[in-house]
């Protein structure tokens, strides 16, 4: 697995206008017209900070029209020039590439496609990724995050873990449990768990050379990695589907919970701003205290897509 230096994962505002973007999920033209619109409102003192609230990759579209690299070194390039005006957040489509985990819905298989896209650009996109902070918070009170609350992170201390995160200590307490001696035994009984051979499984799915590449055992750290009980938080709040998976009054109780460890030692935190989840009119109020946004392709219609801009110093009224 490769180093990786971890960053703060909690980002705090005090000041500025900020536009929030939600799940592009590869579309190029989608993201450049935000982008563009960020700049044109920046160079008007009209916006601050540009938050991309993850799922940048992995499109539904075929291969040709799937644009997530592209996008990825543009916000490398943009970052270079923003600094810390840019904030994008991590997104359940881009933990996986960070562990070696195969990512699938139904039959569609999302990450072997960009693993094999990746090439002499790993060195750069996967440290980018491991440096993703998981939430904003404001002194407006309006927090930012990638998908929501979950069950997991509301009992006490589990906020504390997920705020203080390391993907670099993850992996490393993974790779100890897996003696280099014992990896070939190792190996056999992924394969036979998996049903597949495991050198077919690191060329297909991690776009791995052969058995000297110094990738050919990430599989196996990252099935031990996502074990370990901080990555098993870290997956319920990326994953997480709200009140489609609690039900509303249920969700509502983590959705408080979320806010208040939020807010603490910092400004009070009333309302959660996500995308993740699919939006009919391209906006919904959840809970009571959640707004979610869908910027690309999960509003519906297509056309309700729509981002949002706020003042992070001013009170929200909600």
């Amino acid at each position: 697995m490769a180093q990786f230096d971890d960053s703060p994962r909690v980002v705090g505002l005090e000041a500025g206008v900020a536009m929030v973007v939600t799940d592009l999920h590869g579309d190029w033209d989608a993201y450049r017209r935000y982008r563009d619109r960020f700049l044109t409102l920046q160079a008007r003192g009209q916006a601050d900070y540009l938050i991309l609230t993850g799922d940048l990759i992995h499109s539904d579209r075929p291969p040709q029209e799937d644009r997530s690299l592209d996008i990825l070194l543009d916000v490398l390039a943009l970052r270079a020039t923003l600094g810390d005006r840019l904030i994008y957040l991590l997104g359940n489509h881009e933990l996986p590439h960070l562990y070696g985990i195969t990512l699938q819905k139904g039959d569609r298989l999302y990450t072997p496609r960009f693993e094999a896209a990746l090439g002499e650009h790993r060195a750069s996109i996967l440290p980018l990724f491991a440096s993703l902070p998981f939430y904003v918070r404001t002194r407006a009170g309006v927090a930012i995050c990638h998908a929501g609350a979950a069950a997991e992170m509301s009992v006490p201390g589990a906020a504390a873990r997920v705020f203080g995160y390391s993907h670099q200590h993850v992996l490393d307490t993974a790779a100890a449990a897996l003696p280099v001696k014992q990896r070939p035994s190792l190996r056999a009984g992924f394969s036979k768990l998996s049903g597949e051979r495991y050198d077919d499984m690191a060329r297909d799915y991690l776009a791995v050379s052969g058995p000297d590449d110094p990738r050919y055992d990430d599989l196996l750290i990252g099935f031990v990695a996502s074990t370990h009980p901080d990555f098993e938080l870290l997956w319920a709040a990326l994953f997480t589907r709200n009140e489609q998976q609690y039900g509303e009054g249920e969700y509502a109780v983590f959705l408080d919970a979320l806010l208040r460890d939020l807010s603490a030692a910092f400004h009070g935190q009333e309302v959660l701003v996500t995308g993740h989840v699919p939006c009919q009119g391209g906006y919904a109020l959840v809970a009571g205290r959640q707004l979610r946004l869908a910027s690309g392709a999960h509003a519906h219609p297509r056309q309700a897509r729509c981002y949002l801009r706020f003042d992070v110093e001013k009170p929200v009224q909600w």
